[in-house]
């Protein structure tokens, strides 16, 4: 929801201002101007608020980690000493969770009403195509367009297309990728390193033993000192992400073209993971543990939460600078054009290249940014099952390492998948200006 929501609540004044900015100069694009990128830079230099807001959204979901760390972690034991059953407790602690979610829910339902692009959508255009008209297209904060949108199920498939086609969404999506399959890594697998490592060393109580399928209960009772050590690491992970969040967003919002916050995050994570891989030990306690853990753990949460942000903005920029010569959204405008052209006279080359320009830039961001956010959620749902089912199996094969050398091989095609699409970003913006 975050995916879809950010870029329309930040992209009503960045595509206005760029809209009004560009309008004489679209009215001399040559097709031949359009081509070598001339369009694509149109209002380029513009702020884009998306990326600053994508740093506080990451810092409010580290703020969530650790709510959920101190507060809605320990309500089972708590209430459990005032009485109730594990049983008990356990569903007690379900129904706060739940109401807490319901008054977030209610809270959305009320602040994301009336967003800009959303009037005239209906279940029914999952299968058809629909027609809007906006009463209100004289005021110049509203995005919408007259004409027909296509049915959602097209849509998906044009937001998968995009992923291929245009370099911003496709790194946003690979990044969501990295970023949900980071969360597992940290939130799974590291205390399972550590329980793992108690068990095998011999330093969990023996008596206390759980059985399989035993609740959590009995783990915390059968090895206390590892689900506190895993705490410890986990809740230091998502501190420094907590920190560091609004200065990925800042920077992310001043190296746009080349994504350099996104690509140190990789980077980042390709060190952190295999360090952790081949620790000797998760212990931070002298004599047999190292406090270096700690700043291992610290690379694991700038690792997660610059791939969190740093995809979050690069999306939401993608989606607010969709270039108007993009193959995809060429083909959508000719389809269009081919019904408009059936009832309408053939518009003058203003007319045209004002349609081709604006008005599908402002299209692309109003009804396609769900599927993008749809598609985005199916990357990151990818990575979290691959890493579970395949992290999963190979630890009980192999070594207990084997999730986090699968984490570093994620974000090491994430550094390369951002260091190509650099590289094709400068190289196109050199050949821009030698033109």
């Amino acid at each position: 929801m975050v995916t879809a929501v950010l870029p329309t609540v930040t992209g009503t004044a960045f595509n206005s201002q760029a809209y009004r900015a560009s309008v004489s100069s679209e009215l001399t694009i040559t097709p031949e101007r359009a081509r070598n990128g001339h369009s694509t830079n149109v209002g380029a230099s513009s702020a884009s608020p998306s990326a600053r807001l994508s740093g506080f959204v990451g810092m409010c979901a580290g703020c969530g980690a650790l709510v959920a760390l101190v507060v809605f972690l320990p309500l089972a034991a708590r209430f459990e000493k005032m009485g109730l059953s594990p049983a008990q407790a356990i569903q007690r602690s379900y129904y706060v969770v739940a109401a807490v979610s319901l008054v977030i829910c209610l809270v959305c339902f009320i602040g994301l009403r009336d967003l800009p692009g959303e009037k005239g959508k209906s279940w029914s255009a999952l299968w058809k195509t629909s027609h809007h008209c906006d009463d209100e297209d004289e005021d110049d904060d509203d995005l919408s367009i007259h004409g027909s949108t296509l049915p959602y199920w097209k849509q998906l498939t044009t937001a998968l297309t995009l992923g291929f086609r245009n370099r911003s969404i496709g790194l946003g999506y690979v990044g969501g990728f990295v970023a949900r399959a980071s969360s597992v890594g940290i939130s799974l697998f590291i205390p399972l390193a550590v329980n793992h490592y108690y068990r095998v060393s011999g330093l969990c109580d023996e008596e206390h033993e759980p059985v399989p399928g035993s609740g959590l209960g009995d783990i915390k009772k059968a090895c206390p000192r590892a689900y506190i050590v895993a705490s410890i690491l986990t809740g230091v992970s998502q501190l420094v992400a907590l920190i560091a969040a609004p200065a990925f967003g800042y920077l992310t919002d001043k190296s746009r073209r080349y994504n350099f916050p996104l690509l140190f995050a990789a980077l980042v994570g390709i060190i952190g993971y295999i360090i952790f891989a081949m620790l000797p030990n998760p212990l931070f306690e002298r004599p047999d543990g190292n406090p270096g853990v700690f700043v291992v753990m610290a690379l694991l949460g700038i690792s997660q939460i610059g791939a969190i942000v740093c995809s979050l903005a690069v999306l939401s920029n993608g989606i607010l600078r969709v270039s108007i010569d993009n193959e995809t959204l060429r083909k959508i405008s000719e389809e269009r054009r081919v019904r408009g052209d059936e009832n309408e006279a053939e518009p003058d080359e203003g007319q045209s290249l004002l349609a081709g320009s604006g008005n599908q830039r402002l299209e692309h961001l109003s009804h396609l940014k769900g599927s993008i956010a749809g598609v985005y959620s199916l990357y990151g749902g990818a990575g979290i099952l691959l890493l579970t089912k395949v992290g999963g199996l190979l630890f009980d094969i192999l070594s207990a390492g084997t999730p986090f050398y699968i984490m570093a091989g994620f974000n090491g095609v994430l550094l390369v998948i951002g260091i190509v699409c650099g590289g094709i970003n400068h190289f196109r913006s050199s050949a821009g200006r030698t033109w």
